[in-house]
Order: structure tokens, then sequence, then C-alpha cells
């Protein structure tokens, strides 16, 4: 009653600052109990990450032959495939940041964008869980002032495209191998394949046309979580920007570019590294092998997805009817290749940065 009389007998502004201090107090509780478990959830997950990577790259050196990887890498070296590549690299990174662009609606200039896909590229080589692309949705907030929840429903959109062209460029690859490739595995992996974009498909549907439906069965799970006041503030927000932002207007140029890329520069990116180290590759073998590396790098992994991402192109040699050997060596002149083309750039572009942030104005 006393409290009622109080609240009454304040002026309304002092009422709304008031409830906005206990907002912001009871946001401040649950940010800290989150935050207070995400150190040893990210330790677990770094660990289990580990793991896999160690037993994978154990099992690789055992299983290939090593000996037969060094005697073709000396065979066969082209300085001329590796200029090729690094100018093939640049042009993936021209076509990122075109597509960022177009999915931010050109709330980015193309310089600005450019420098975001290549810190996101460049960090995604040494950071676990695709950190990059969240540090390129950082990067866009700070220099372009674009919304985290807009550019995090616009990452969330990227990446189902990416998950669309890497099976669709499978698919492709698959019907090009068609007399190369066992029947049986071609028959089982087109039907996984296809389900796995009618999937796709249907997610997108649900979030599209019952996206607000998903916020009244969301509150209550993150409410036992004590992250209602987040989830009211945050999570609601971006689920109805996704469900606004999931239309053929937002996505079919950002696709098709991407499907493109995948077609045009990944695959010469590819084709190049197998010849500077010795290795033929043809076309459509690039595009299975791209498709299957793809897939390997969605493996919970170590950074870059060491042994992942090897094993994985190893495997898509193996059934190509092709030496393993051959697979482990073009997997690791791909993953040093792109790492030493991507790494350098974005660790200029990140100390150019931070240092702008904090000279004196």
């Amino acid at each position: 009653m006393l409290k009622r009389l109080v609240k009454n007998a304040l002026p309304s502004s002092a009422v709304a600052a008031v409830n906005h201090w206990r907002m912001r107090e009871r946001l401040y509780k649950s940010w800290s109990k989150a935050a207070a478990g995400a150190p040893a959830y990210q330790c677990l997950q770094m660990l289990v990450a580990s793991a896999i990577s160690i037993v994978l790259l154990i099992f690789l050196l055992r299983a290939v032959d090593w000996e037969e990887a060094i005697r073709i890498f000396r065979s066969g070296i082209s300085v001329t495939s590796l200029l090729w590549f690094i100018l093939v690299t640049f042009g993936i990174a021209v076509g990122y940041a075109v597509r960022w662009r177009l999915l931010l609606d050109g709330k980015i200039g193309y310089g600005t964008s450019l420098m975001a896909s290549l810190l996101g590229l460049g960090a995604n080589m040494f950071l676990p869980a695709r950190g990059g692309d969240l540090l390129r949705v950082h990067y866009s907030r700070v220099v372009a002032t674009v919304p985290y929840a807009d550019a995090l429903g616009r990452l969330l959109i990227e990446k189902m495209v990416d998950l669309v062209t890497i099976i669709s460029v499978g698919i492709f690859s698959l019907v090009l191998l068609r007399h190369t490739l066992n029947s049986e595995y071609l028959n089982v992996l087109l039907v996984i394949m296809l389900g796995a974009i009618v999937g796709i498909f249907l997610s997108a549907v649900l979030v599209r046309y019952f996206g607000d439906w998903l916020v009244p069965i969301l509150r209550p799970v993150f409410g036992l979580l004590r992250l209602r006041d987040f989830f009211d503030r945050h999570i609601t927000y971006f689920i109805r920007n996704c469900s606004q932002s999931l239309s053929l207007s937002v996505t079919i140029v950002p696709a098709v570019l991407t499907l493109v890329l995948w077609l045009s520069v990944y695959a010469l990116a590819y084709i190049f590294v197998a010849r500077f180290v010795g290795v033929a590759l043809s076309y459509q073998e690039s595009l299975f092998v791209l498709f299957v590396g793809g897939l390997g790098l969605m493996i919970p992994a170590a950074p870059s997805g060491v042994g992942t991402f090897h094993a994985s192109v190893v495997s898509a040699f193996v059934l190509l009817g092709r030496s393993p050997s051959e697979g482990l060596l073009l997997a690791t002149a791909v993953h040093f290749l792109f790492f030493v083309v991507y790494v350098v750039p974005a660790a200029l572009i990140l100390g150019h940065w931070r240092l702008n942030r904090l000279a004196p104005r």
C-alpha cells in the first residue's frame, strides 16, 4: 500500500526512470548468470572439438602414406598456379563483399564490405565455431552502424544460402561423376542431399510464415534459464527480423551469386592448388572435393577445421578411386595457402582498425 502511494506521488518521468533501472538490473543479473556458465561451456566445447581434430589427425597419419605424398609434392611444383590461386582468392573475397552488401540492403559501402569480408575470412581460419563471421558482424556494426539484430539476421540467411549451395554443388558434381562413382554410393548420397534441401526449405517456411508462433513457444524456455528479459529485448526482434528477411527478393540474388562463386572461383582455387603441388584434378572432381570438404567444415573441430577438413578431402579422393596420399597433400596445401592468403590481410585490417579506435580524438 505504501509503495502504491509513493508511486502515485512521484511524477511519471520518475516512475519511468525507476522502471527502466529495474529492467536494467534484471537484465544485468540475467547476463551475469549466463556469463558465469559460459566459460565452462566454452572450455568443454573446445575440448570436444580439439579431441575430434586430434583423433582424425592421428588416423590420417597412420592411414596415409606420407612418403608418397612428399614424392608427389617434389615431382611437380608450379609457381604459375600459385599466382593464379592468389588472384582467384581475391575474387572470392570480392564476391563475398558484394554478397554481404546485398544482404544488408546497401547499408554498407563496397570498401567497408570488402574489409569486413577479408576480416571474416581470415578470422575464420583461426577462431573456433566460425567466429570470423561474428567478427564481420561486429565490424559492420561499429564501422557502418548496422544494427546487430539486422546483421545477425542476414548472417543466418547467408549460412542457409551457403548450406543450400554446398548441397547443390554436391548434386551437380554427382551428376557429372555418375560414371565414376559407385552407383550405390551415388544413390544414397543423392537421396540424403535431396532430403536435406527439403528440410532446409521447410525450416525456412516455418520461420518465414510462423515466426510469430515461435516467440510464445521459446519465451518459457528462456524463462527457465532466467533470460526472459534478454529474449524479449533481443531474440524476439531477431526472430521477427529473420521472418521478414526470408523472402525471394532478399535471398535470390545472393543465392545466385554464391552458386556462381562456388562453380567458378572456388572450384578454380582447388584446381590451381592441386596443380601447385603436382596433383591432377579435373573440374568435376574439384566440385566433388569442394562439396565434401565443405561438409567436413561443418563438423565441430579445432579452428579452421583442422583434421575434419583433411579427413573429408581424403575420403573424397577414396570415393573417386584416387590415392589417399593425393587427397591429404591437397587438403594440407589448400588449408595452408588459404590460411596465409586470408590471415595476413585480416591481421593488417584488424590492427589498423584497433589502432584507429584507440587513437586519441
